[in-house]
């Protein structure tokens, strides 16, 4: 019987697997698919091949859309097509997408730049604790859940 339920748990883990991959791919894809559609003469991208270049021009032929790409420096420049699923990577486009969180810096005023309060010698000591009794609202307050393992 246990051997039953383990295979099934195993099983089921697997095909978890499975869909979980098919979601993660689909999205890649469609991500993938947009960021081709958005590419425009100027951009700088990387073929799947490891190419870097500069797309020139695109148009489509026989329904496939194509990027002519300009590769090298100087004398030593090169044009070739690639097909639109060649294109693998687009640089630059990360930094164009504006930021979802900034972080605020506040610093502290310096000890000599603080402001003392000044008072008289007999409040002082009216609040300051006397020894041997707590003030207990000054006291972080202990948890009375048992720790879980």
């Amino acid at each position: 019987m246990m051997e039953i339920i383990l295979l099934v748990v195993l099983l089921v883990l697997v095909v978890a697997l499975f869909v979980l991959s098919y979601f993660k791919k689909k999205k890649f894809n469609t991500e993938l698919g947009s960021m081709r559609e958005e590419l425009k003469p100027g951009d700088k991208v990387m073929t799947d091949t490891g190419v870097v270049g500069e797309v020139v021009e695109s148009y489509t032929e026989d329904e496939y859309k194509y990027f002519v790409l300009k590769t090298g420096h100087g004398e030593h420049t090169g044009y070739f097509t690639v097909h639109a699923n060649a294109i693998y990577y687009v640089f630059g486009k990360e930094e164009q997408q504006p930021q979802a969180k900034k972080v605020v810096v506040v610093k502290q005023p310096k000890a000599e730049e603080q402001k003392v309060e000044e008072k008289p010698v007999e409040e002082a000591k009216a609040e300051q604790p006397k020894e041997g009794k707590v003030d207990h609202a000054e006291q972080p307050k202990k948890s009375t859940k048992k720790a879980s393992k």
